[in-house]
């Protein structure tokens, strides 16, 4: 697996988690740092699909990597399609069912775009 660095974080509300410490990702791209601190979600996942995907498991590396590439943060110039692409790549990687990432990936494009570079 390109993981370079153990991802590790803690919850800080019902809602959002910390990453205790940097996380580094070898992408298609390059290496993807997620800094110390950043919080994240894991997978943002409309309710109505909540009884088939939770908001981690396998693809948390993924959503993890990819909610840094959507944050207004992150300094790296990449689209948002590009972004999308990660978020599947590394869901390939780690084995996650292929119905679950192909809907994971469909839900992000459709649904991503007001989320991409934006104040969370």
């Amino acid at each position: 697996m390109p993981e370079i660095t153990k991802l590790s974080t803690m919850p800080i509300d019902d809602k959002y988690w910390e990453v205790l410490e940097e996380y580094r990702y070898a992408t298609s791209i390059g290496v993807v740092v997620v800094p110390k601190g950043f919080k994240t979600d894991y997978a943002s996942v409309p309710k109505i699909f909540r009884n088939i995907i939770n908001s981690y498991g396998k693809h948390g590396r993924a959503a993890v990597v990819h909610d840094w590439l959507y944050s207004k943060k992150c300094n790296l110039n990449i689209t948002r399609e590009e972004a999308d692409k990660i978020f599947l790549e590394i869901m390939e990687e780690w084995k996650v069912s292929k119905w679950k990432r192909i809907l994971m990936y469909r839900l992000v494009r459709k649904f991503g775009a007001s989320h991409f570079r934006k104040e969370a």
